[in-house]
């Protein structure tokens, strides 16, 4: 019997139940040939949500012992893909996403490339509530993301944005 869940799966989610399996045994190659699937799945659809999910989902290859940096690179590819989408489709909450992405992938240049490209929508928008997230999300993410410490003269630890 097919249920309605079943019909709304999106095609890249039985491929990345298939990989968090593989994860949990340490099965290093078969995690990362169903992420390489649902890469392809995503890759299918011409939307940008679903490679943010399945670049998310790369990070959990990590776990790995030894996958943790090719895991943090499939990720950061996917995430860029994402963002092209998100920007090509006009997609605020695409790039917005992307940007977060970046963020926890400890990526400040992407950070701030991703908050200029979601300024960007904005001006050709025109819309004033979306002007207000953007500024708002964009002070969040340049908190947690972008400010960096900096030793001043004094010894004493500053911030930079």
């Amino acid at each position: 019997m097919i249920t309605e869940s079943t019909l709304t799966q999106a095609p890249w989610t039985p491929h990345l139940e298939a990989m968090d399996a593989a994860v949990t045994t340490n099965n290093a190659s078969a995690a990362v040939l169903a992420w390489r699937h649902a890469y392809s799945a995503a890759l299918d659809q011409p939307g940008w949500h679903g490679l943010v999910e399945v670049a998310g989902a790369a990070l959990h290859i990590g776990a790995i012992p030894g996958f943790k940096k090719a895991a943090e690179s499939r990720a950061r590819e996917s995430y860029w893909t994402a963002l092209f989408r998100a920007r090509r489709q006009g997609s605020l909450n695409g790039v917005l996403d992307a940007a977060e992405a970046f963020g926890t992938l400890g990526d400040r240049v992407m950070v701030e490339q991703c908050i200029r490209i979601a300024e960007r929508l904005v001006v050709l928008t025109g819309d004033s509530d979306a002007a207000d997230r953007v500024r708002s999300l964009a002070l969040d993410l340049a908190q947690r993301y972008v400010a960096v410490e900096r030793p001043d003269v004094s010894g004493f630890a500053t911030l930079r944005r």
